[in-house]
């Protein structure tokens, strides 16, 4: 790695970013409609604020994958995969819909590591919502940046069973989902861009997408004080997975596993 490039990266440590959202119930009804659920009354679950707190920027201030474009707010990393990697939600008290809200985001961490992939550069970004002047949660974000690898392999064509116990995401659930939460990344809707560029067999599922089905899979209504979870294969809108956890409403850990039997992505969850 150019030491020059690390150098730029590691200068965006203590960059902050501010944004303040109305909470809408609208957005919310929304998101219970995108994971067919019942609209939440009074208080947002968990992962919920994903939905919230999406800046719009202009164009010229979009990437070539539908992003904002690295070098404003996060690090330019040299890499061209970008991927949200791992959260680590704590909840102080429930966001109340209809209340606004800021969010302030900070980098706190900028590092460059080697892996069986190549280079990587992790970026760590904390962001603290407060509502009416308290903290009411906090999150520590971790972003990955890679280079592209050897092309990915579909476990099943479209038109092939989903095996039972197994779920696949529709590619209208992505496109409604990236819609929700503001994300031009093309990987969630561009199918032609995720064969040819990024040489993946077909969308990817959206990681907050999948970690917030988990988490309200594993709360089971219950409020929660924490929940983390960490992304270890991907998911594309053919994959069939399926989540495997405890009882609802008990305190522990789940993952979602795809029907090759490889872990998709790990979580733990306390409940208030």
């Amino acid at each position: 790695m150019d030491e020059a490039i690390r150098n730029d990266c590691m200068a965006y440590v203590g960059r902050q970013r501010e944004t303040s959202d109305t909470l809408a119930p609208e957005t919310a009804a929304k998101q219970a409609s995108v994971l067919g659920v019942a609209v939440p009354q009074g208080v947002l679950p968990a992962t919920w604020h994903w939905a919230y707190f999406n800046r719009g920027f202009p164009s010229d201030h979009q990437g070539d994958d539908g992003h904002e474009r690295l070098g404003l707010f996060l690090p330019p990393a040299p890499f061209h995969r970008r991927m949200w990697a791992a959260s680590d939600v704590t909840v102080q008290r429930p966001l109340r819909i209809a209340v606004p809200a800021t969010r302030r985001s900070t980098i706190t961490d900028v590092a460059f590591k080697s892996g069986r992939s190549g280079d990587l550069c992790f970026v760590t970004v904390e962001h603290a919502i407060s509502q009416e002047g308290e903290q009411a949660l906090t999150e520590l974000q971790t972003i990955v940046y890679r280079d592209r690898g050897l092309p990915e392999t579909a476990l099943r064509t479209a038109d092939d069973p989903v095996p039972a116990g197994f779920f696949i995401h529709p590619d209208m659930e992505l496109f409604f989902y990236s819609a929700l939460t503001h994300n031009g990344h093309r990987i969630h809707w561009d199918r032609d861009f995720c064969r040819e560029v990024e040489g993946y067999p077909g969308l990817i599922v959206h990681g907050p997408l999948m970690a917030t089905k988990l988490c309200d899979a594993m709360a089971g209504g219950s409020s929660v004080r924490r929940f983390a979870f960490r992304a270890l294969a991907p998911v594309f809108d053919t994959t069939p997975i399926r989540l495997v956890h405890g009882a609802g409403g008990t305190s522990g850990s789940g993952v979602i596993e795809r029907s090759d039997g490889v872990t998709s992505m790990r979580a733990t969850l306390e409940l208030a």
